[in-house]
């Protein structure tokens, strides 16, 4: 998959107030925005963005409003793409080149086929509501039975299948309520596994997966050992696992491409808003007040890496010229080399960040609070900031 990385979605969008309005909200109200067309804007790449990625000929941001905008990676020059919805985007994920996804606010995913430029609604809110309810039914139903046959002869079993239902009895309330009040749940991160399995992450423990290319979805939220509902942030995989980051310090790991998940030992306990797989296959987790992990051996053990300021990281990728960059709220940008080494800048705008992709002539183009910015050459800049 061409991915730039996980970002934390709402999480983000928290440190984002203030930031430029592209369009009076008022105009739009209520869940109107799910069917309510992107107004195209030429100060759209001034607008909030959430998160960005490259393929081999574009590059592709998504963020607030329904913005979606793409450029050939040849020009500077950014295009608004057609999309059906104006909700906030929190994710995009590209297969190939013409093939990308994006998740966002009130249950929405869509679809591009054409490298980003139009784009199609696959799922919605209410659509994904009546998911839920019909998911968790059958899963109430299906327990229910089970229980209907105890005979004492295992207590601990019978003991796990009675937590089972009611966690699934819980999730019930929860959508039966939702389809009364109106979506409210965002998705936070996307990932597309194939052009046939994407997986997609959002608020309050949600899960879902599609295998025929996001014609049809499937409800996971209770294969994930979550009880307390804790916002599922990031996104992440490699050649054998698929991972989850989330809040409350938690990592979740998969080999089944989402049947299964075990829950892996942390090395924190607050948040972690990205989830990165690096070009050695190491595995970074970042999250709040600055907080680097780096593990070597798929999430079984992790090393942390301090940054000098103390804030919120919200991605990560790959350096061309080695190690890893990554961005973070108050403007700052930083660059761990592969020895563990970080050089860090802050942005003259001293905006929240949220994504970024590197260039391999040294450019980095970042994405966040002020839309999109351009760095030049990341050494030079920070260089130039140490010596002040």
């Amino acid at each position: 998959m061409i991915k730039a990385t996980a970002c934390a979605g709402a999480l983000v969008v928290a440190a984002l107030n203030g930031a430029p309005a592209l369009a009076n909200s008022d105009t739009i109200t209520d869940y109107e925005v799910i069917y309510a067309p992107a107004m195209k804007a030429a100060k759209a790449p001034r607008t909030v963005l959430t998160e960005i990625t490259q393929t081999s000929s574009s590059t592709i941001a998504v963020g607030d409003y329904g913005v979606v905008l793409y450029r050939d990676n040849a020009s500077n020059d950014w295009q608004q793409a057609d999309v059906p919805t104006s909700v906030l985007f929190t994710s995009v994920d590209f297969i190939d080149d013409q093939h990308g996804w994006a998740a966002g606010h009130h249950g929405v995913i869509a679809a591009t086929t054409d490298g980003g430029k139009t784009w199609q609604l696959q799922l919605d809110g209410f659509q994904f509501i009546d998911l839920q309810i019909e998911h968790f039914q059958q899963l109430v139903d299906e327990l229910t039975a089970k229980q209907e046959q105890f005979d004492g002869s295992d207590p601990d079993a019978e003991d796990d299948i009675l937590f089972a239902l009611d966690n699934a009895l819980f999730l019930l309330d929860n959508a039966t309520y939702a389809k009364e009040d109106g979506p409210t749940k965002p998705f936070l991160d996307i990932r597309a596994l194939s052009n046939d399995v994407i997986l997609a992450v959002g608020a309050y423990g949600t899960l879902i997966r599609s295998v025929d290319g996001g014609n049809s979805w499937q409800i996971l939220d209770e294969r994930v050992d979550n009880p307390d509902g804790y916002h599922l942030n990031a996104l992440a995989s490699d050649g054998e696992f698929v991972y989850i980051a989330g809040e409350a310090g938690q990592i979740f790991r998969s080999a089944d491409q989402g049947d299964s998940w075990e829950l892996m030992d942390s090395p924190y306990n607050g948040s972690f808003f990205g989830l990165h797989v690096d070009a050695s296959e190491r595995l970074w987790v970042v999250g709040l007040r600055g907080n680097i992990f780096v593990s070597s051996d798929q999430g079984d053990s992790f090393t942390q890496i301090k940054l000098d300021d103390a804030v919120n990281i919200n991605a990560i990728v790959d350096a061309p010229n080695g190690g890893v960059y990554l961005v973070g709220n108050a403007g700052v940008i930083g660059w761990v080399d592969a020895n563990g080494n970080i050089e860090q800048m802050t942005h003259s705008s001293g905006a929240a960040l949220t994504d970024l992709v590197a260039h391999g002539d040294g450019r980095l183009t970042v994405v966040g609070q002020r839309g999109v910015l351009e760095i030049a050459d990341f050494a030079t800049e920070a260089a130039a900031q140490a010596q002040e």
